[in-house]
């Protein structure tokens, strides 16, 4: 598996290119993290760049300065193969990390055509152009000759992006929010969450506002909704419920932007899952607390609730995910089932809360009851 990774210029205006910015960052620093992304441990980088935007963005994440190493003229890099990235093209994580594991020889193929490939240089070549790459000297006719003089290998993992004009950096653009997605959206976050919380993520980026700011944001818009649910009335509630998704259209851009500029962090990981739970716990406490104001039963089937969702998030946290039917019962549309179920019944039907509160209370456990005894199952 190869470790260490290099920037490179392909031509004389890849230095320009390198520092258009794409999703809000300069382009050579949009390479870096995904070099990053795909387990690079080392990241070569021309002196050249450090005094620019690319300089402030790497020292503005903590895993981009871990990972980073200045190249100043005649520095030497490490023995051994290396990975290869035009400063002025960007690939997406998978494809760097297929070549990493196809080792020297590999090529992205589809980067074959435009002069700036993505390649695994084996030992030698690495050391031979090991001067050129500290220089930030172009090295696109000496890439070229390699591919012709030597076997290469060529791996369709993934796409490719040459981002030397306006129609290039935006198609590289398009490329990395398209990417932004999580495997556990569910099909409502990607046909409503998603796409609003492009927005937002786009203008957070843009503005500086940090993904823990945002999780903030998330934790203080849900209270609202809460408080819309707390003793509700047929307006507030359906209002509670605008509100809470713009809690989750928030809850989905923190990830965003800490993906888009390479700041997750642990604090940021459980500053978001308590913030979440916590909003979900007090909005079935809301909706027991309005059951009770309107027929007289609930409250406590609302805090035996929020318990268990408490509960199911401290197990999905801890234990392995179990991916299947079991891991569709803690979905968020869920949720939202439960919502209008909640404000159906509070317009058309208010004697039948406490018993959707009995429903909402044995989900609830049911989750991570049923979580656990799957783990136990599985340890066997």
């Amino acid at each position: 598996m190869i470790d260490h990774a290099a920037l490179y210029l392909a031509t004389p205006d890849d230095l320009t290119a390198a520092l258009a910015p794409v999703a809000g960052q300069p382009l050579a620093f949009r390479v870096i993290a995904a070099a990053v992304r795909a387990g690079a441990r080392r990241v070569a980088v021309p002196a050249r760049l450090r005094p620019t935007e690319v300089g402030a963005a790497v020292a503005a994440s903590a895993r981009a300065r871990a990972a980073v190493a200045w190249l100043e003229p005649g520095a030497r890099l490490p023995p051994g193969p290396l990975l290869l990235l035009p400063a002025a093209a960007l690939a997406p994580p998978a494809g760097l990390a297929a070549l990493r594991a196809a080792g020297p020889g590999a090529v992205l193929a589809a980067s074959t055509r435009e002069g700036a490939p993505v390649l695994v240089a084996d030992a030698a070549l690495a050391a031979a152009l090991a001067p050129a790459l500290a220089e930030g000297t172009p090295l696109g006719d000496d890439l070229d000759r390699a591919l012709k003089s030597r076997d290469v290998r060529a791996v369709a993992e993934g796409w490719y992006v040459l981002a030397r004009d306006a129609r290039g950096v935006a198609e590289a653009e398009a490329r990395l929010y398209a990417a932004l997605g999580s495997p556990i959206d569910t099909r409502l976050d990607v046909v409503l969450h998603r796409r609003l919380s492009f927005h937002v993520t786009r203008a957070a980026v843009w503005l500086g506002v940090t993904p823990n700011a945002i999780s903030v944001a998330s934790f203080l818009v849900g209270l609202v909704a809460v408080w819309c649910f707390w003793r509700a009335s047929q307006a507030s509630a359906l209002a509670g419920l605008l509100v809470y998704v713009a809690a989750v259209v928030l809850d989905h851009a923190d990830g965003e932007v800490a993906r888009l500029t390479l700041t997750e962090s642990r604090l940021g990981e459980w500053l978001d899952v308590i913030a979440d739970n916590l909003v979900h716990a007090l909005v079935v406490l809301a909706m027991g607390v309005s059951a009770q104001a309107a027929v007289g039963a609930g409250v406590w089937l609302g805090v035996l609730g929020a318990v268990g969702i408490l509960a199911s998030a401290a197990v999905a946290k801890w234990w392995p995910d179990a991916g299947g039917a079991l891991a569709d019962m803690g979905s968020r549309d869920g949720f939202y089932v439960m919502l209008v179920l909640f404000i159906a019944a509070r317009e058309l039907l208010p004697a039948a809360l406490p018993w959707l509160m009995v429903l909402v209370a044995l989900g609830s456990h049911a989750y991570w009851v049923a979580r656990f005894a799957w783990v136990l199952l599985r340890g066997r």
